[in-house]
Order: C-alpha cells, then sequence, then structure tokens
C-alpha cells in the first residue's frame, strides 16, 4: 500500500468516466492547476510550483464549496496537475525541465481541447508559475480558445502579472489585486519572488515532508534589489550569476502563519470563478 501523498488525490484522475460525464452534464466547472518542475534553491523541491497550482485548485473548490453553504452552490472538478511549463529564467540549473514554448502551448491546448470535447464549458486555469513566458503561453493558449468558440476558459491571475500581460480579449483573463492578500501577515521585507518565503510557507504548510529544513537553516536572505530583478529575469546564465543558489528574497519565514496567503488568494479566485459563472 502506498502510504505517501498524491497530487491525483481530490482531482479527476481519481474518478471514472461515468462519474466524470454525470459532473459535466450537471454543468459542473473545472480547475486546471498548471505549474512547472525547476529548481526551487536547496531547500525546496522541484515540484513547488505543481504542488502550489494542485493545492491552489484544493483551497478553491474548498472554498466554493463553504461559500454554497450561503450562496448558489458551485460544483467545481479539479484536472490533474500539468507540469509542463516553460522555465526560462531557471532554465540554467539543473533539475529544471526547459520545455520548448511550442510544446508546452501543444500540451495545454489538447488539455482544453479534451475538457471541451467531454463537456465542461467553464474552465479556469489556476497557475503558479510566474516566469513571464510561461504566463505568456497560457494567455495565447486561451485567447486561442475564445477565437475557436470556447469562451468559458478564464486564465485567473494576480494583477501584478496581468499588468505585464496584453489580457486580451478581457473575457480571457480573470485578475486578483495581490497586495490586500498580505494584510495583517509578517514579511521579512525582502524582495522576494522565487523560492523565498511564501512558496516556503506554502510547502512547509502542505508539503512539509519535501522542504530540507536544515538547508533552509543555513540559508540567508539574498538582500537583492530591483535592478537585481531586472538582470534575474533575463534567464539562463543570468539568474544563476544573479541567485548562485537558486532563490531570490528570505527563504525562511517570519510570520509561522504566512501560509494564510495562500488561504486568501484561494479565496479571492473562488471570488472569481463564481463571478464569471453567474456572468
Amino acid at each position: 500500500m502506498n502510504s505517501g501523498y498524491s497530487i491525483f488525490a481530490g482531482t479527476i484522475a481519481d474518478l471514472t468516466y461515468p462519474e466524470v460525464e454525470a459532473a459535466a452534464g450537471r454543468g459542473a466547472c473545472v480547475l486546471l492547476p498548471t505549474g512547472v518542475i525547476e529548481q526551487h534553491g536547496p531547500h525546496l523541491p522541484l515540484g513547488t510550483d505543481a504542488y502550489g497550482a494542485y493545492q491552489l485548485c484544493l483551497l478553491v473548490k474548498g472554498e466554493l464549496e463553504r461559500q454554497g453553504v450561503e450562496r448558489q452552490v458551485v460544483e467545481s472538478l479539479i484536472a490533474p496537475p500539468v507540469f509542463w511549463g516553460i522555465n526560462q529564467v531557471s532554465s540554467a540549473f539543473p533539475g529544471t525541465f526547459r520545455t520548448r514554448p511550442e510544446t508546452a502551448a501543444a500540451l495545454h491546448t489538447d488539455i482544453l481541447d479534451s475538457l471541451a470535447t467531454d463537456g465542461f464549458d467553464r474552465i479556469f486555469v489556476i497557475n503558479h508559475q510566474g516566469d513571464i513566458a510561461h504566463n505568456r503561453m497560457l494567455l495565447d493558449v486561451v485567447r486561442r480558445q475564445h477565437e475557436q468558440g470556447n469562451t468559458g476558459v478564464v486564465l485567473l491571475e494576480p494583477d501584478f502579472i496581468a499588468d505585464r500581460l496584453d489580457c486580451s480579449p478581457p473575457e480571457a483573463v480573470a485578475s486578483y489585486a495581490m497586495q490586500p492578500l498580505f494584510e495583517g501577515l509578517e514579511l521579512t521585507g525582502e524582495l522576494g519572488v522565487h523560492a523565498e518565503e511564501i512558496e516556503s510557507a506554502l510547502m512547509m504548510r502542505w508539503f512539509p515532508e519535501l522542504v530540507d529544513y536544515d538547508a533552509m537553516a543555513e540559508l540567508k536572505p539574498t538582500g537583492l534589489g530591483p535592478d537585481d530583478l531586472a538582470e534575474w529575469r533575463k534567464g539562463g546564465d543570468h539568474a544563476r550569476r544573479v541567485t548562485p543558489q537558486g532563490f531570490f528574497g528570505a527563504p525562511s519565514p517570519r510570520d509561522p502563519f504566512l501560509w494564510r496567503f495562500h488561504q486568501r488568494m484561494a479565496t479571492a479566485m473562488a471570488d472569481l470563478v463564481r463571478t464569471r459563472l453567474s456572468s
């Protein structure tokens, strides 16, 4: 017996086809978690983004069910996590899978087409990979879905990512404000964008057995600024020179409840899902 965790747990991978067919017939929406496999410093696993997208979908589904007690019930299914995305920034590090953009786009397109063929006309893409090349790929895929008439496919993005994208048509993207999610939470004050306190908090809360706590205890904040971030975003050897250990920011959370950020993110996403379904 396998006593470990499974990122298939709670997804349609554990259902039978009649159960999936029945859910489509009832008008259930689908939450599609998408991430990547890439290095996340000496302390977090390569699959951090895949675990993050999966966990966010679980939290969104739970929030939709909780809200259904007082509001209209929203039935949702979680698709198996997609983890073959674009890793332009981390491409110079071992353990980072370097999927070609056209491969990632074709895979996501086939998945969305499969769900549409099965009768799901409301699909929400929940991403946990900040690489702008990955996000542009996702937007292009969703945009093509709209061009083909699948206008119920929506990419959910935080505002700081959406601001860097050409979000047209506007129906293809739904964004939420990121800054309010930090209210009342204590941060280190370090500029952090990768394998930092937010991602560490996620893994420590929901996948604690995958965190190397000894390695984390030895790591110091990178102390980098906006100019370093601009250089890091060039990717490849540029990123490795800026962050030779593979993380950008403070690896250890100061706030033991910093994981609540992800719960709040899921609530914001659930609100967007509910709004789109009612429009």
